[in-house]
């Protein structure tokens, strides 16, 4: 009896340290440079299939990896160099200096895996696996478009894959484009969805206007939904802040719209038609969720859809300083949109993901921080220019999003800097639940590590 209760408890002890482990994330590179994992303008960055998650990132030199993780055995594969053998085919100078080029990744019908990198008003580069479950052998795939930029990759209705993307640079306009045979060839519609200093240019400020988007796809892959802020491009003094900011700065504001993809029709959260493409004026009439009056939005938020494809949103917004803020939970009832502080953030381009499980709890996973985070003389290519969290956290609310409680701490280690948190997607295009991937870095200029994190029951 005795020797039965002592294997008993080594059982239990075994079992409790392998329930901790669980939730521990996972660090699958560790030669990662600024923008390692891309923030939420780009995706997916991980993708699962038949057990396993493979991970697409950006190395110190600027070159795309790929990597697999098979979760019933534990062990990752060999890192990948998604450039190898064209080396001699492409600018490693550009590379190294442009964080735009980090991949995205995703899978076709056919189960192969595909790839697309250095996009910044390029064609980039695509590649598709030849062998499914396979990162060692690759071909090269068509060109998607002649020019785009923050690519994001959906599986819609039919079997058809879908990229939205920004066409030319700060003030281009935004499109996508459909492949139904496994991204062999892309075609879509020739009119632009977005393209804020369109004419007639007859808002604030709308000849000088760009904007950056996110996007989710319904259940039924029918319709796209986008959020976008406003990116001011010429330079304007802030009256909040009592000076002219710059860069990333001076983006504010956030819109919503839906577009049915079927007929491509466009459409505002109360159903009111606009005429695609919408510019600066329409959308400040027709789609603005929130006027952040001069606040700083740098970039889109996370987008969770519900059973009835209502839009919820995650994102930072400063405040007392352009850099110090918040996360604000964003959703739309009795025909107002509201909002609602869910904690502190040290920087408006630190990342989220929003979620929500089976008993209607909402998961906002948010990278969070108290101090400000970045320095004024930063390099475009240090680690820390584009800011950075202290912490990796979940914020929980059982209310509909009224009041929120923090969870569980991803965090794998203190004094260390975190950024970019993305969703893992998953064959068929939906989102993973309970598994993410961010990075972090030690210092000013540490190389930066990925990670992997599988929370499911870890609650």
């Amino acid at each position: 009896m005795r020797i039965r209760l002592k294997a008993f408890q080594a059982l239990a002890a075994l079992l409790a340290i392998s329930y901790v482990c669980a939730a521990q994330p996972i660090p699958y590179a560790k030669n990662g440079g600024l923008k390692m994992l891309y923030d939420n303008r780009m995706y997916p960055q991980a993708v699962e299939s038949d057990g396993s998650t493979y991970m697409v990132w950006r190395g110190a030199e600027g070159f795309p990896y790929i990597r697999s993780y098979n979760h019933a055995s534990k062990k990752l594969s060999a890192p990948y160099m998604l450039l190898s053998g064209r080396l001699d085919q492409i600018n490693r100078g550009k590379y190294q200096s442009d964080h735009h080029f980090a991949p995205v990744v995703w899978l076709d019908g056919r189960g192969r895996l595909h790839t697309l990198f250095g996009c910044h008003s390029t064609p980039g580069i695509h590649l598709i696996a030849k062998h499914p479950g396979d990162i060692s052998e690759w071909q090269l795939g068509p060109k998607i478009s002649e020019n785009l930029s923050y690519p994001k990759v959906h599986q819609i209705y039919g079997g058809k894959t879908l990229i939205y993307f920004r066409h030319w640079g700060h003030l281009g306009s935004w499109k996508y484009r459909i492949s139904d045979d496994d991204g062999e060839s892309w075609t879509g519609p020739l009119v632009s969805l977005i393209d804020m200093n369109a004419h007639p240019q007859d808002s604030f400020m709308s000849a000088h206007a760009g904007s950056y988007n996110t996007s989710r796809v319904s259940s039924d892959g029918k319709t796209l939904h986008v959020a976008f802020i406003w990116k001011m491009e010429e330079e304007h003094p802030n009256a909040r802040y009592g000076k002219v900011l710059h860069n990333h700065r001076r983006r504010h504001n956030l819109y919503y719209l839906k577009v049915d993809l079927t007929t491509g029709k466009v459409f505002n959260i109360d159903g009111k038609q606009l005429q695609a493409p919408v510019n600066k004026g329409v959308v400040d009439r027709d789609c603005l969720v929130w006027d952040t009056q001069e606040r700083v939005a740098a970039v889109g938020p996370s987008i969770y859809l519900d059973e009835n494809e209502k839009p919820y949103f995650t994102l930072p917004v400063s405040d007392d300083t352009p850099y110090k803020g918040n996360f604000y939970f964003v959703r739309h009832a009795a025909g107002e949109w509201l909002r609602t502080a869910v904690t502190a953030t040290s920087h408006p381009f630190n990342s989220s993901h929003l979620d929500r499980d089976s008993d209607g709890v909402f998961h906002a996973f948010l990278i969070t921080g108290s101090g400000e985070s970045i320095a004024a003389d930063s390099s475009e290519i240090s680690r820390s220019a584009y800011g950075w969290g202290d912490a990796v956290q979940e914020w929980l609310s059982s209310d509909g999003g009224e009041t929120w409680r923090q969870g569980r701490d991803l965090t794998p280690f203190s004094q260390h800097r975190y950024q970019n948190m993305q969703f893992v997607g998953t064959a068929d295009g939906d989102i993973a639940a309970g598994r993410l991937v961010f990075y972090g870095w030690e210092g000013e200029e540490g190389d930066g590590t990925a990670y992997l994190w599988d929370g499911r029951g870890s609650d």
